[in-house]
């Protein structure tokens, strides 16, 4: 047995969304990723045919448990089409040669020259600061340290390991896609 022969029998017990993944042009290699997830939420092994016995042997059951993965999976649908359409927004700014197109790289800027000022200020001013003063830009430089981590993972990516995702996804997609 297939992973995406699993399609059929989901959709049976009220779970279309989940059967589509399994059943869709990706099937037997979403299967393989995904059926570990749906095997475990039923406590059985990561094989098609335990998954289907234990989907055979409680429906109502296994629909229960599975329908917490088909939500899962339509949220994670949608953020990811959320991160698509900002995205397509960016494309869109940069294409028509909108002044707004550069609004993240001037925030960016913002940010570090801040970051440098608090820096100095903190570090490097010799006269003396009085304590609500020194309070309120300490406070202002944890601020600044936040949006500068955060300025810097909107250019470069927010994780090594999200790297490393979408390079096996992306390797993962012609062998895919051959089915």
């Amino acid at each position: 047995m297939d992973w995406s022969q699993l399609a059929g029998q989901l959709a049976q017990i009220g779970l279309p969304a989940l059967g589509t993944l399994f059943g869709g042009p990706l099937g037997g290699t979403v299967g393989a990723v995904v059926g570990k997830g749906v095997a475990a939420a039923l406590g059985v092994p990561a094989t098609p045919e335990a998954v289907s016995q234990a989907v055979a042997a409680d429906p109502t059951g296994s629909a229960v448990k599975l329908a917490e993965i088909e939500a899962e999976t339509k949220r994670q649908d949608a953020y990811l089409a959320d991160l698509a359409d900002a995205r397509n927004m960016q494309i869109a700014l940069v294409q028509t040669h909108s002044w707004v197109q550069n609004m993240p790289a001037i925030v960016t800027l913002l940010i570090f020259s801040a970051w440098i000022v608090l820096s100095v200020a903190l570090y490097f001013v010799q006269a003396e600061i009085p304590e609500r003063v020194y309070q309120l830009l300490s406070q202002a430089y944890g601020a600044a340290n936040l949006a500068l981590g955060t300025a810097i993972a909107f250019w470069l990516g927010s994780s090594r390991s999200s790297q490393v995702k979408d390079s096996q996804i992306t390797a993962l997609l012609p062998a895919a896609t051959r089915r």
